[in-house]
């Protein structure tokens, strides 16, 4: 594991150095759960905690008690808010958000995957801002901006693969309405990311397969994006060198602590990138997929990735060549690089037990229609190719 560290380390390093957007504070590494208590104790307010956990499986693991027992040796009063597994809904994040006001906590601490640490994010802002979170969403609500410095929140994947833990922005749905969209803001990046990739080990084969994709699909597209910068393709190309093993024997080998290790790393590498590179059409189909069809999101980047890197390599391919070429692990390039690593992402698809297209969903022509014009949010317009509602129509056609 020493070697593990000081990887972990050198990358934390690169990204001070680099001024790149990520949580004051990163730790990473089998157990570093134990250092919950110290580390809430050196950024809360008052010693009382928000817990929000998602689904029932944090309470099955022991997890919550856990965290509970943590935060209680250092004499902190805990108030749980469980958000039951589900994502977030504007009714749900307003709830959580009236429980914070009512409780004035000194610091929110999120478990569990993106979701829950996407209610975290918002909760926490929203505790010390007036208002529902949709007054807040981009492109439906007020235009309300963060003006208040969010409440100190410690983010805890128990999912590797959604990089939440590194970002500032919470995905808000509202099925009544039809959409999902982002509450962002700079400072509603986690005050800490505690990522012990122990605690990753209970999560069922499809959410480990689903969520260790949209980590590839956030590296990948953060080397293509029109917003990629040097900086976050460095380091996504590192992301990417160990992502397509760590994924299969996580899958394959669930208790395999070093793959464990590499694959939280691997997204928390992938979060840094999207919060500072922006990202590509894969995800800006896969977020109105969620919101139109309850798709769950890494399953969307999933399907979405090979055809989408299909459809850019044209615009992007010197890029895109790299970065296939890193995920194959190649010393050298060549012009068998791209065809070769979208070949290898279809083949771990495969391998996944991920679905080839979209066609098992039985849309009809008219739910093409709404999901490409669903589809024109924040990452697509980082897309190599500029994509109209009509364009995106048109590619969805090909798989749907």
């Amino acid at each position: 594991m020493k070697a593990f560290d000081t990887a972990v380390q050198e990358i934390v390093d690169y990204i001070r150095r680099s001024n790149l957007r990520a949580p004051a504070k990163i730790v990473l590494g089998p157990n570093r759960i134990l250092e919950l208590g110290e580390l809430a104790e050196s950024c809360a307010i008052r010693k009382k905690a928000l817990l929000i956990t998602g689904a029932k499986s944090a309470h099955k693991s022991g997890l919550v008690e856990r965290i509970t027992a943590l935060l209680r040796e250092r004499h902190f009063e805990v108030v749980t808010f469980e958000t039951r597994g589900r994502e977030p809904t504007v009714s749900l994040i307003d709830v959580g958000a009236n429980v914070a006001r009512n409780e004035e906590p000194g610091v929110v601490i999120s478990a569990g995957g993106g979701s829950a640490l996407d209610f975290g994010k918002a909760i926490a802002a929203l505790a010390v801002n007036l208002g529902s979170v949709e007054d807040y969403l981009e492109g439906v609500g007020k235009g309300l901006q963060v003006v208040n410095t969010p409440l100190p929140h410690i983010a805890i994947p128990t999912v590797s693969g959604t990089g939440s833990e590194m970002t500032k922005n919470a995905v808000i749905g509202n099925p009544d309405k039809g959409y999902k969209k982002s509450m962002r803001a700079d400072t509603m990046i986690p005050t800490v990311a505690l990522i012990d990739p122990l605690l990753t080990i209970g999560a069922p084969p499809h959410i480990v397969a689903a969520s260790g994709m949209d980590a590839i699909t956030q590296l990948l597209e953060s080397c293509i994006s029109l917003k990629r910068r040097p900086e976050t393709t460095t380091l996504a190309l590192e992301g990417l060198r160990r992502a397509r093993q760590a994924l299969s024997i996580c899958y394959e080998d669930p208790r395999n602590q070093p793959a464990r290790c590499n694959l939280a790393l691997v997204s928390m590498i992938g979060g840094v990138c999207l919060a500072n590179a922006g990202l590509a059409m894969a995800h800006g189909v896969a977020a109105a997929l969620g919101a139109l069809h309850e798709m769950p999101h890494g399953l969307a980047c999933a399907i979405l990735l090979p055809h989408t890197l299909r459809h850019n390599h044209q615009a992007c391919a010197a890029e895109m060549k790299q970065a296939l070429g890193a995920f194959l692990n190649e010393e050298e390039l060549s012009d068998r690089t791209i065809p070769n690593g979208i070949a290898a992402v279809e083949g771990l698809n495969q391998w996944l037990q991920i679905p080839p297209n979209i066609r098992y969903l039985g849309l009809t022509d008219d739910d093409v229609r709404r999901l490409a014009n669903a589809s024109l949010g924040t990452s697509m317009s980082g897309n190599p190719i500029p994509m109209t509602s009509e364009s995106i129509y048109a590619f969805l056609k090909t798989m749907a």
